[in-house]
């Protein structure tokens, strides 16, 4: 089948909504496999391909004139897909429901169609399968919550499928992000699912040290070798041996040591300070920053060589301000590590709201420390704005809690969240929020159209 690239999107943007139904028959009738689809400007179906209904097993006559999201049932999420907004969608990596129950992977593509007057007229969206997954392969949700990367979005569901694809090789990557989303958390995900997992995974932050004993903990030193060396150290290289070497900040190495970081990458060989001969290692190296390498060779400070060798694969992490959809998902996995048996705390619809209002500068660890405050400034039972840090409470004007009846207190952030806990299970969902299926149905349909 033929596949569809970004530079085939980018090539058609700006589409009006005539040339867009027209170009959507005619990859229907190239790619049969996709599903070919296309919206109004209210994000109703107006066109659903023959491959669309093979794929996904819903039928055109059901579902044109429905929202899209009515097909396009997707495990990770319940929002829209933010073709509004951006005007396109590139390789999107999803996991739909068919109509039959089954889940079937898919690449997802879209562009929006542009009216007379700039505005958003509707659009076309493909859906390429993907290989179903190996009994061996861990799915992407199960991936996320081993290793503490809570996420249903798109730029973190990319993020895991490249964990799992270079795991299974040896080739140095080079994560970057702020701090607090979760660098090392990658850096382990990378060890966990490779070949070196039973052997130890070793970290260090490189702007704590000082050169001196940076060098002496990377690579150790020898009994003598400067005063107070009173006997053989071994450096993380040596520890690390068969493992993962996790390098934070990589950035801040001291110029000096670059070039010895540059021999261990490119022969094997490292010299402990003081000794006189090399040792060998075999270690997978891992690094992480929050700056951008490049700019750091333009200014002097980073050796353009070492760059190229540390940045054979980047790995970019997005903001916790980019992906706030994920704030009801990461509070809850937090409550229940928390709370491993009885009743989780109730986070209140206004606590909630305060917490996908403020901008998480700290990112994934800032949220984790509110969780926790929250929960020792709570009753236990409800999480409610009173008990929140103090600059949360104040970073957007708050509403006061006010009793609710259960479906007064329905959000979208909390039918999504408890969906997602289902597996997607509706009539499990409404039981655990005190609702009928039928109730949670409607109420989930209003809110994707919302969104």
């Amino acid at each position: 089948m033929k596949q569809i690239t970004p530079e085939f999107f980018a090539t058609a943007r700006g589409l009006s909504r005539a040339q867009g139904e027209s170009l959507a028959r005619m990859i229907s009738l190239i790619m049969p496999d996709a599903a070919v689809f296309t919206v109004d400007q209210h994000k109703k179906i107006s066109y659903w391909s023959p491959g669309a209904e093979k794929l996904l097993g819903f039928g055109e006559a059901e579902l044109k004139g429905e929202s899209c999201l009515t097909a396009n049932r997707c495990v990770q999420c319940m929002r829209g897909c933010g073709l509004i907004d951006s005007g396109k969608v590139e390789a999107a990596p999803l996991l739909l429901h068919r109509n039959d129950g089954r889940t079937q992977a898919v690449l997802k593509y879209a562009m929006a169609y542009v009216s007379e007057d700039g505005g958003f007229d509707g659009g076309l969206e493909v859906l390429i399968p993907q290989r179903a997954l190996a009994a061996t392969d861990l799915p992407l949700q199960q991936l996320s919550e081993k290793y503490g990367l809570i996420s249903h979005s798109p730029e973190m569901l990319k993020v895991l499928e490249m964990i799992r694809r270079v795991a299974a090789t040896d080739i140095p990557v080079l994560i970057r992000g702020a701090s607090g989303t979760g660098k090392e958390l990658v850096a382990k995900a990378i060890h966990g699912e490779s070949a070196r997992s039973h052997a130890p995974f070793v970290a260090i932050n490189c702007a704590t040290l000082n050169a001196g004993v940076l060098e002496s903990e990377l690579f150790g030193h020898v009994k003598g070798a400067f005063s107070g060396a009173v006997r053989d150290h071994a450096g993380l290289f040596e520890r690390a041996h068969g493992g993962t070497l996790f390098l934070d900040e990589i950035a801040e190495l001291p110029f000096e040591l670059q070039a010895k970081l540059l021999r261990v990458l490119e022969t094997g060989e490292y010299l402990p300070v003081g000794a006189e001969r090399p040792l060998q290692t075999d270690v997978r190296i891992v690094t992480a920053t929050h700056k951008a390498l490049r700019e750091e060779v333009k200014a002097g400070r980073f050796r353009q060589d070492l760059l190229f060798r540390l940045r054979v694969i980047p790995i970019f992490l997005p903001d916790l301000q980019a992906r706030k959809q994920d704030i009801p998902l990461i509070v809850r996995q937090l409550l229940k590590q928390q709370f491993t048996q009885g009743a989780l705390p109730q986070v209140t619809e206004s606590a909630m709201q305060q917490l996908l209002a403020y901008d998480w500068p700290g990112n994934v660890r800032e949220l984790r420390n509110a969780v926790h405050y929250a929960l020792v400034m709570s009753d236990g039972h409800y999480i409610q704005v009173a008990d929140l840090p103090p600059e949360i409470q104040t970073s957007v004007a708050a509403t006061q809690d006010t009793a609710k009846s259960p479906r007064q207190a329905l959000s979208a952030h909390i039918i999504e969240a408890e969906i997602t806990a289902c597996a997607g299970n509706l009539t499990l969902a409404a039981k655990r929020l005190g609702v009928g299926r039928t109730t949670l149905w409607r109420y989930r349909k209003q809110s994707a159209i919302k969104a």
